[in-house]
């Protein structure tokens, strides 16, 4: 009789599945220690250490180790999405602050009784941001890295590279702006930020907030930005006092 026996064949496939288990396993006790080592990241601990409040969202979610999750580790199903919306807020430094972290993953599984193939659809919403209110309107920009360790960063407002006036800034950064003056205040404001360069820089300022923009997947990362969560503070509140009074 030709083939492998019927033995061998459930041998295989039993070894097969407790391998991907104790993958699973080990996976999910390995994002349990770095959630453990990263604790004044989960999102109680990071409001206290920035002195704001957390308004909505699991106290225990973990802004650098977002898989730590129980809802992400398990993944959406087509009746309960992934679902995380945490916020916090304050003026710490006189200034009002927010650090908003929305993630949101749905599904829908289309099946052919026809063809008897299974579609799954999954749609994703992000955004995490720490966000500086100023007291006064000012002329809109947006700053962004020229290049970062993961490569370049996209600009998101429909205006004009300037140049501020300082050689350095205008290496290291693009920032555009229709207000000269602006330019040349983001050149004297944006040195501060040296220290995010590698993982990248993106500066919002829609006349009324100034927000750092950070990403799941793509630069400025929210673990590497977050890891200087109160330095990237004091740097939004200089901002926005200087900027907008």
């Amino acid at each position: 009789m030709g083939g492998f026996p019927i033995q061998t064949i459930v041998m295989v496939i039993a070894m097969l599945g407790f391998a991907a288990y104790y993958m699973l396993v080990m996976r999910k006790r390995q994002v349990a220690n770095l959630d453990q080592q990263h604790a004044n990241f989960r999102a109680s601990e990071l409001a206290k250490r920035l002195g704001l409040r957390l308004v909505s969202g699991d106290p225990n979610f973990n802004l650098f180790i977002f898989q730590a999750a129980a809802q992400v580790l398990s993944g959406p199903t087509d009746d309960k999405p992934i679902d995380i919306d945490v916020k916090m807020q304050g003026s710490p430094g006189g200034v009002n602050l927010e650090l908003v972290y929305l993630f949101k993953v749905t599904q829908k599984t289309d099946k052919s009784y026809l063809t008897n193939q299974i579609k799954i659809e999954r749609e994703t919403w992000f955004d995490c941001r720490m966000i500086a209110h100023t007291a006064q309107p000012f002329p809109p920009f947006e700053v962004v890295s020229r290049t970062t360790a993961m490569g370049q960063i996209q600009q998101t407002m429909a205006v004009a590279p300037i140049v501020t006036g300082n050689p350095t800034v205008d290496s290291v950064y693009l920032v555009a702006t229709q207000e000269p003056g602006m330019a040349q205040l983001l050149g004297q404001l944006l040195p501060a930020f040296a220290q995010f360069n590698q993982n990248g820089v993106h500066l919002v300022g829609d006349g009324q907030t100034i927000s750092f923009v950070m990403k799941r997947d793509k630069p400025p990362l929210v673990a590497n930005a977050l890891y200087f969560a109160e330095t990237l503070a004091a740097n939004l509140t200089e901002m926005a006092r200087r900027i907008g009074g």
